[in-house]
């Protein structure tokens, strides 16, 4: 199950005070949301799997999680009885190799930033949720499964290429820029059907206690990001430096 864990964790991975025509998402892993009710909640892009030697878990983010009722993440992974759901389930060739190439290049580096989210949260009592259900997932991986990608894709150097681009726009924040080095039917699978399907979810848990949602950076910037639609419905969102 780990491990099936682990490779669900590297699709999603490997998938501001201003004038609001003047909004810049492109930029920023971690915003604050008010919502209409001026409770304050916080929009965080993560990277699912990193290794521990690169990348530094911010401590505000501890700070801000634990001003939370709730944790959102894209799936409630502490539910056991859904995770049996992906054991029978066969995950796309694509993800299976890009786990293979990683762990051979980073191993016991690797760490879960939602395993840390969920610990912090479970420390202080905050409760867990999803933006999706099991079933969801598996869906979006069945659709996956009949995408078919240049031979190109699955060689060692162009999955660690990748990777470490990923890592980089991840410390620079260069949320917008993920989209670029994702397959255009990848990304729209992955990355815009789920926003579009996550938003007025996204909006009633806000509306109703302060939350921590925290999502694949993928998810955040450019034109069919979680922080544009947020805009669009009026919210008021501040990067947090």
């Amino acid at each position: 199950m780990k491990k099936t864990l682990l490779l669900i964790s590297i699709l999603f991975t490997i998938t501001s005070c201003f004038h609001k025509e003047k909004r810049d998402f492109d930029k920023g892993n971690l915003w604050e949301i008010t919502s209409k009710k001026g409770k304050t909640s916080y929009l965080f892009g993560t990277i699912h799997l990193y290794p521990k030697n690169e990348i530094e878990f911010p401590e505000k983010i501890v700070i801000n999680l634990k001003k939370c009722e709730q944790l959102a993440l894209e799936r409630d992974v502490t539910d056991k009885s859904e995770q049996q759901k992906f054991m029978n389930f066969k995950i796309p060739d694509f993800i299976k190799e890009t786990y293979r190439v990683i762990m051979s290049e980073y191993g016991n580096e690797l760490v879960s930033m939602e395993s840390q989210l969920i610990n912090i949260a479970q420390e202080n009592e905050i409760k867990v949720t999803g933006l999706e259900s099991t079933d969801e997932i598996i869906e979006v991986m069945k659709k996956l499964n009949g995408v078919k990608l240049p031979k190109s894709e699955f060689e060692y150097d162009s999955i660690l290429k990748v990777y470490k681009r990923t890592l980089k726009m991840y410390k620079h924040q260069q949320i917008g820029a993920f989209k670029d080095i994702s397959p255009a039917q990848i990304t729209d699978l992955v990355i815009n059907q789920r926003n579009k399907n996550w938003i007025d979810d996204i909006i009633n848990i806000i509306e109703n206690k302060p939350t921590f949602i925290a999502v694949g950076m993928g998810h955040l910037g450019g034109k069919d990001g979680l922080l544009y639609l947020l805009n669009k419905k009026d919210y008021n969102l501040k990067r947090m430096e």
